[in-house]
């Protein structure tokens, strides 16, 4: 037993290390395998990126070589010659003009004109344009300088009247050995760009100062690789070489290490290259030099899909190796599973014996238990019906004690109509002796109305003692306060009680039983006229607001009485508790008109004033209209 309790141990041991021994040798071996993919690809990228470069810079020398001689063959014109002889000849300007058109329009170039030694232009192939160079004075161009040590110059920059950029090729013309004239050609560039057009890759040409002279992107057209120093930025503006293009800016190369030997950047700005919006990621930087000019060529290969693949190869190299260490470690696992299971079976049928013994147990227990929680359950919903029964009792016991408080004022009202009716009576007997039918018609008019109002009065009286199951359903409080206010209005007149209401003309419907938010504001109409017994301004102000909060409706009832003191308001809602003299109310109430708003998802509180300011009432009604969007 005890030989194998040590065998469990050491195979628990070892099973976690075999596994991070399996993680560490498939980590190296995904590792080592996007080292390879990289490198590989790496390389792959630079050869391919020195290709098209070496495509690019032979089409590029080639196309300086085919313009190169253009200003040479100029300069042996006698045309141009005589016109250096007589600068002021009318006749030979005009020769000279119309032959540099020519010559220009047979090259192909952009532009050709003579200058004099003084660096002013004497005649030009655009003489008939409106930005013709006639008269012009080009004398601060670095190629008309070299020209006049009778070099042949070459120079790049942007034309200060055409505002085109272009090579400038320039050649002296002699005579007698001595320098007359300077004959410049200019050519657009731009065509050279059409190699890139299936380029995904940006492509740059820049010039000795890392000013970009070409670009697949043109955003970045005579901007900078990297700042320049301030002397070559002074050097750069006395030859107005790109002072048309504005300020030079780094385009944003920002350095993000090496492969296969080649410098890797990123851009720190966002352009747009020739197939859409560049990434911001990795790319391998290849150049170029053109020895002709000085330039360089430079490629951006995107890196993404170099790393894509050796993630890709990582992953697999990972997978592999952690596959099979999988198998190795599921081995070693069924085996360990095997060795236990046989121990185990036997413990688990001793388990098992032991867990029937408790599951009767505990079944018994249960069944017992499950017994007491039904009675209990039952017992609850008795006292829960006999609680709805009492609460309802109270509410009906709170109805007629009302109208117990009411019954003179009643009494009073329907005296009055029953007088009126005996004196109408007696009085269309004798004019109907007396034949006087239009006067009798007139006492029969008014005994219907006063038969009418008190049928209304009775009728009120009727439905509000009437016992019935509530109604849920949209009701307004205006016609609710007018049922309540018609069992009042005795008792308000006899004591001098003002009572205005302020409500919203398109009033909205509110989710209530009619009849119980009638005995609510009945029940509140009556404290505030109890509460007004002993003050001079006895006033009841009641307010509807629709907007105060979504879906619900506030309606505040305040009275001019002499307030309710905090002691007194913790305990409002409370059974039985009545601030009124004893004999005069039973307490039930606020208790009865809190139960009532609840069943419908209402409220009601007393808000806190001063004592002697009044007591306020605030009912929260859900809107009838939010009820149906709700459920609908």
């Amino acid at each position: 037993m005890l030989t194998v309790v040590r065998n469990r141990v050491g195979v628990r041991l070892r099973t976690p290390l075999r596994a991070l021994l399996g993680v560490v040798l498939a980590a190296l071996a995904g590792f080592a395998a996007w080292r390879a993919e990289l490198d590989a690809g790496a390389s792959a990228l630079r050869a391919q990126a020195a290709g098209r470069l070496n495509n690019y810079a032979g089409a590029l020398a080639s196309e300086i070589g085919r313009y190169g001689y253009l200003p040479s063959l100029m300069a042996l014109d006698g045309r141009l010659q005589q016109l250096l002889a007589q600068p002021h000849d009318a006749a030979a300007v005009r020769a000279a003009n119309a032959y540099l058109q020519r010559a220009n329009r047979a090259a192909g170039s952009s532009v050709a004109y003579l200058m004099a030694p003084s660096g002013r232009t004497l005649a030009s192939s655009n003489w008939d344009t409106p930005i013709s160079f006639v008269g012009a004075n080009f004398a601060f161009r670095p190629y008309f300088r070299e020209a006049l040590r009778g070099q042949a110059g070459r120079f790049y920059g942007i034309g200060t009247i055409s505002r085109d950029p272009g090579l400038y090729f320039s050649q002296p013309v002699l005579q007698h050995g001595q320098v007359r004239g300077v004959v410049v050609a200019k050519i657009d560039l731009s065509k050279v760009a059409v190699p890139w057009q299936g380029w995904r890759d940006p492509v740059l040409v820049t010039d000795r100062n890392g000013v970009v002279l070409l670009s697949s992107v043109p955003a970045w057209r005579f901007e900078l690789l990297a700042p320049l120093p301030a002397s070559v930025r002074r050097r750069i503006a006395q030859t107005q070489q790109y002072t048309v293009a504005g300020p030079l800016r780094p385009i944003g190369l920002l350095p993000a290490g090496h492969a296969a030997g080649a410098p890797l950047y990123r851009l720190e700005h966002a352009a747009t290259g020739p197939f859409g919006v560049l990434p911001r990621h990795a790319f391998m930087v290849n150049s170029r030099v053109v020895p002709a000019l000085g330039w360089r060529l430079l490629s951006l290969s995107d890196m993404r899909p170099v790393r894509d693949a050796a993630r890709r190869s990582a992953l697999a190299g990972f997978a592999v190796v952690g596959l099979l260490e999988s198998l190795a470690l599921v081995l070693v696992l069924r085996r360990r599973a095997q060795v236990e299971r046989a121990a185990g079976r036997e413990a688990l049928e001793r388990a098992y014996g032991e867990l029937e013994q408790r599951v009767e147990a505990r079944t018994a227990a249960l069944t017992q238990a499950n017994a007491a929680l039904q009675r209990e359950v039952d017992e609850r919903e008795r006292a829960e019906a006999a609680l709805r029964r009492t609460m309802d009792e109270l509410a009906q016991a709170g109805k007629m004690a009302a109208l117990g408080q009411m019954a003179a004022g009643v009494a009073h009202e329907l005296n009055q109509p029953l007088a009126a009716l005996h004196t109408l009576s007696d009085n269309a007997v004798v004019l109907l002796d007396k034949q006087r039918l239009g006067e009798v018609r007139g006492n029969l008019d008014a005994i219907s109305g006063l038969v009418r109002r008190m049928a209304r009065i009775t009728g009120d009286l009727k439905s509000f003692a009437r016992k019935a199951p509530a109604a849920w359903q949209p009701c307004t409080v205006s016609k609710a306060l007018d049922g309540a206010l018609s069992l009042l209005q005795r008792r308000f007149a006899h004591e001098g009680i003002v009572l205005q209401h302020a409500f919203p003309a398109d009033e909205p419907r509110v989710m209530c039983d009619e009849l119980r938010l009638q005995q609510v504001l009945l029940n509140l109409l009556v404290n505030a006229a109890d509460a007004m017994r002993d003050v001079e301004r006895r006033r009841i102000d009641v307010s509807l607001d629709a907007a105060a909060e979504p879906g619900f409706a506030l309606l505040r009832v305040a009275d001019s009485g002499e307030g309710i003191s905090p002691a007194a308001r913790a305990r409002l809602f409370e059974p039985f508790f009545t601030t009124k003299a004893q004999g005069t109310g039973l307490g039930l109430g606020l208790s009865i008109a809190q139960r009532i708003l609840r069943e419908v998802g209402a409220s009601i509180e007393a808000q806190a004033t001063p004592e002697d300011c009044g007591a306020v009432f605030v009912l929260r009604l859900r809107l009838a209209a939010h009820e149906g969007n709700a459920h609908g």
